[in-house]
């Protein structure tokens, strides 16, 4: 055989091997055409290697078939036709065009060549199948992540559907907010005057907070596309909470709450979607201990998530803690929590907690529920802090 030809080859396809390595390193995908004409080179030198040891007649002939399953498998038509054209026209040649192999046992050859049959096709049963194996992860895990995306944008699509019915519902209620709060100032101005209606200044009071507390929710509302506009506003974490605790406490001054915010010199940003995931738990939450009835009391706390893995490489995280002592959650129905709307024995819907997952995600985090019946629920939130 002529080795320094064969060795000559093979030489060449390591170096062909080598810059294929190199070129995987770039980020910039492979088009067609690099791909045919890295199919192309393998055939190309597989027909030289061939010539140089018997054409046609090399039991090793076969090896085109894996260099054509790959072409069929990630080439288009066009490609994958020229490229089984020349497969075909390099075995067609080498069987007229090779240099023969001078065999004096002709025994002892077809022994040899019975055992390169049985080795070509185990190299060719193991490619295939590894390249194919290959092919087939790659689409299924292309299928899940289309399938995460059509989620991902049903979700999107329910949650501008429910942004839109807030926008019309808070438009609405301007009008029947503002009479109330002439109502209510008139009956302060009565009140004065009138000794018999004393005994309300304490209902009063609080009716008038309540009407504060809702136009100050329709304020942000009107102001929350200049709240997305300062996305990259941030604050340290613990005054902000507690500031948004002492807010929370005008809407449920009945419900206990102890908070937790010792954790210091952490600072966060979306201060707008962690208010929004936050007054959601803790309104639930303030259910929850209400329909128990009895002692209820939440407990927040604040936590440096430096014991769990964050969600990127390099990135802070922190978890908000949220606990209730309240009835806790059906099994059957906490699964189903941030899919979608879903009835609960409260009257509520679940629309909250499908904004605040939503909302989670949207800034990086991730939101868990934990609840036992009789015994509570747990909400965290891990998300990205600096």
């Amino acid at each position: 055989m002529p080795l320094p030809a064969l060795l000559g080859l093979i030489g060449l396809q390591a170096a062909i091997n080598a810059a294929t390595m190199g070129r995987m390193h770039v980020a910039h995908p492979a088009g067609q055409g690099e791909l045919f004409v890295q199919l192309l080179l393998d055939v190309a030198v597989l027909s030289a290697l061939l010539y140089f040891s018997g054409g046609a007649t090399n039991p090793f002939v076969s090896f085109y078939l894996p260099a054509l399953a790959a072409g069929a498998a990630t080439l288009a038509w066009p490609y994958a036709g020229a490229l089984m054209l020349c497969a075909l026209a390099g075995y067609s040649a080498l069987v007229y065009v090779y240099e023969p192999l001078h065999i004096h046992d002709h025994e002892q050859a077809m022994t040899y060549h019975l055992a390169g049959m049985w080795i070509n096709f185990s190299i060719s049963a193991l490619l295939i199948t590894w390249f194919v194996t290959r092919i087939a992860a790659a689409m299924r895990m292309r299928d899940a992540q289309l399938a995460l995306a059509r989620e991902q944008q049903l979700q999107g699509q329910r949650i501008v559907a429910l942004g839109t019915q807030a926008a019309g519902a808070a438009h609405a209620l301007n009008t029947p907010l503002s009479t109330v709060a002439v109502i209510a100032g008139e009956m302060r101005r009565d009140m004065a005057g009138n000794a018999a209606l004393a005994m309300y200044e304490e209902d009063l009071r609080i009716v008038e907070e309540q009407i504060a507390v809702c136009k100050q929710a329709l304020e942000s509302m009107r102001l929350d596309a200049d709240a997305q506009g300062r996305s990259d506003e941030t604050a340290a974490l613990a005054p902000w909470l507690a500031m948004l605790i002492d807010g929370w406490r005008l809407r449920h001054p009945a419900v206990l709450l102890a908070a937790d915010l010792k954790q210091e010199g952490i600072v966060a940003g979306q201060l707008q979607e962690l208010s929004q995931i936050l007054l959601t738990l803790l309104d639930n939450a303030a259910h929850a201990v209400r329909e128990r009835g009895g002692a209820g009391e939440i407990r927040l706390s604040l936590i440096a998530d430096a014991a769990r893995q964050p969600a990127k490489e390099n990135q802070k995280t922190a978890i908000i803690r949220v606990a209730d002592n309240g009835c806790g959650i059906a099994p059957e129905l906490l699964p189903r929590l941030g899919d979608g709307p879903v009835d609960s024995r409260s009257g509520g819907r679940g629309i909250g907690l499908m904004l605040a997952f939503a909302a989670a995600a949207q800034m990086g985090g991730r939101l868990q529920l934990r609840s036992v019946v009789d015994e509570g629920t747990v909400a965290e939130l891990q998300f990205p802090v600096s």
